[in-house]
């Protein structure tokens, strides 16, 4: 998949692809009985194993806070700009509008991302 290539770490945490570490899974932004017609760019986001799981416990783990969709929403438009749209998104559910707005990432995962980048080749 293009797409998944082009996106080399996690949309969240910074995570760098290249350490087997942590799996890197696509996300769905909108999901479950709506997967299968957002198999579209604007629905995907790069997460490593942890913020994936993370978001879908909904609980802290390991000390990690949680995630929303909010949180997603902003790291997708923050990862993924060209392909951030969240009317298209909205109708995959068969609204007009989502009932979230993007919220700004919580402070632990970006303080992550400082230490990720160091990592970075």
């Amino acid at each position: 998949m293009v797409w998944s290539d082009q996106h080399r770490s996690c949309a969240v945490c910074w995570w760098p692809s290249f350490d087997y570490s942590r799996d890197m899974e696509v996300h769905h932004i909108i999901g479950g009985a709506n997967r299968a017609k957002g198999h579209k760019v604007f629905n995907y986001l790069k997460l490593c194993d942890r913020c994936h799981q993370v978001y879908h416990s909904g609980k802290v783990a390991a000390n990690v806070p949680p995630l929303t969709m909010g949180h997603l929403l902003t790291a997708k438009k923050e990862s993924d700009e060209e392909n951030f749209d969240l009317e298209k998104l909205a109708k995959l559910k068969n609204r007009k509008a989502l009932h979230w707005d993007p919220e700004p990432i919580p402070q632990f995962y970006l303080d992550e991302r400082v230490e990720n980048t160091r990592r970075m080749p």
